[in-house]
């Protein structure tokens, strides 16, 4: 895979369905890979919180996610090929995992949403094999359990939908105990396909503006999120645009 750095961090540079075929196939392979997903809200947080800025130094892929980041390495002077996002890159997973018989885990979210979603995509995707589901709401005292399950489930993907960054912090403290070979942190991934939540209209996603769309359906909970986070995102990467393109690469957070 073709690599940039943005903010110190190392973002694979790939289009959507190339990531899928390289995710599913290292599954099938039981390479260990935890992955993640950077929008500007992940910046924003990593700025913030340096637990959470050391796991994504230790993620095995980051994936850019969004209009953000894709403004952000044209300020650097690089092209993001793709907007490799958790939301879009979920249904070509499964997809390619039902073809390859690849076994999934849904982990996070309300209950009954990953059951939902799962439904849904089994409906759509023919021989797709979901073998382990279980929402985001267990006390901490439950997760020897919870990790218990996942391994004894044969899974060799795992969706972990717990926003950021509680999902990233959960895998990465996690990562040794799970046999999963695949982890995935995915945010509001299960919420979208289980229907849920509406996804914005696809002419809003392609003019990068589905976070307007999850802004008007949800305004008090992403008001800081995107009223004033987006903001903040755009003068952090145009502060170290004029350091030069290369500080807006290689200049941690």
């Amino acid at each position: 895979m073709d690599e940039i750095t943005l903010f110190g961090l190392k973002i694979q540079n790939v289009k959507l369905s190339d990531a899928s075929i390289r995710i599913v196939r290292e599954a099938n392979s039981s390479a260990r890979r935890k992955i993640y997903f950077v929008n500007a809200h992940c910046v924003n947080v990593a700025a913030m919180n340096a637990n959470y800025l050391s796991v994504l130094h230790d993620a095995d892929l980051l994936f850019a996610d969004g209009i953000g980041m894709r403004l952000a390495a044209r300020w650097a002077g690089l092209t993001i090929i793709d907007n490799v996002n958790g939301t879009d890159l979920f249904p070509v997973i499964c997809r390619d995992a039902a073809m390859a018989g690849v076994k999934i885990a849904l982990l996070g979210a309300r209950p009954g949403i990953a059951l939902r979603c799962a439904e849904n995509m089994k409906s759509q995707y023919s021989g797709l094999n979901i073998v382990w589901i279980h929402d985001g709401y267990f006390k901490p005292d439950r997760e020897a359990d919870i990790i218990a399950a996942i391994n004894d489930s044969g899974a060799q993907i795992l969706f972990v939908a717990m926003g950021v960054p509680m999902q990233e912090l959960w895998v990465d403290r996690h990562a040794d105990g799970l046999k999963v070979p695949i982890l995935l942190g995915v945010g509001a991934l299960f919420d979208f396909y289980s229907g849920a939540v509406p996804r914005a209209p696809l002419w809003m996603r392609q003019w990068g503006l589905e976070w307007l769309y999850r802004l008007m359906l949800e305004p008090k909970r992403l008001f800081r999120r995107y009223v004033l986070g987006n903001p903040k995102f755009i003068f952090r990467a145009l502060g170290r645009r004029l350091m030069g393109k290369e500080a807006l690469q290689k200049k941690p957070l």
